[in-house]
């Protein structure tokens, strides 16, 4: 009685998953079906958009807003050197800033934050992972990104970052500063 059993289940399943070849749907077929048009790609404004480079740059777009932080999204080709530690601030879940550094206090920090859909990098001065864990300012290309967290040692703590262009105009954030 089992085997029967086990051998109807398996043969049902098969029977289930086949379709025949003369009506499996297309891919136009499947995207008309789900809403899209062949070659328009919905995004959700709320996220990165996923064609964004994921390799930094040392420089801002001409036309980038530089007091505007973007969600970074897919940092996966982001080389922040050699490190020991490093902080995220979050906004909400979304990930604004990324920070890292050695331990040795005579070494600078990197970060990388995402302005005008491009991944940019800062760099800190010397104070190495403390100091990224403590608060520091970032500077990049045209602009600067201070964050101020929470006095304490905990690893997630309240922060302000004030981000600030060339020409003297900066954008609040509230958020948490994450440390590792």
């Amino acid at each position: 009685m089992r085997i029967a059993l086990v051998s109807f289940a398996a043969l049902a399943l098969a029977a289930c998953s086949q379709e025949p070849a003369g009506e499996q749907e297309s891919a136009d077929d499947f995207a008309s079906r789900i809403g899209q048009q062949e070659g328009a790609t919905a995004l959700d404004p709320s996220q990165p958009d996923p064609n964004a480079p994921n390799k930094a740059v040392d420089a801002p777009p001409q036309d980038a807003n530089l007091v505007q932080l973007q969600q970074l999204g897919d940092i996966g080709g982001v080389n922040l050197g050699p490190r020991e530690g490093g902080c995220t601030f979050m906004v909400g879940n979304q990930e604004m800033i990324i920070a890292a550094a050695m331990k040795e206090p005579t070494l600078p920090g990197k970060a990388v934050v995402r302005l005008g859909d491009t991944l940019v990098m800062a760099d800190a001065a010397p104070g190495g992972l403390a100091k990224v864990k403590s608060g520091t300012t970032f500077t990049g290309e045209g602009f600067t990104v201070q964050v101020a967290p929470a006095a304490g040692e905990g690893q997630s703590r309240p922060a302000n970052v004030i981000v600030t262009d060339g020409a003297g105009n900066s954008q609040n954030y509230s958020g948490n500063w994450i440390c590792a």
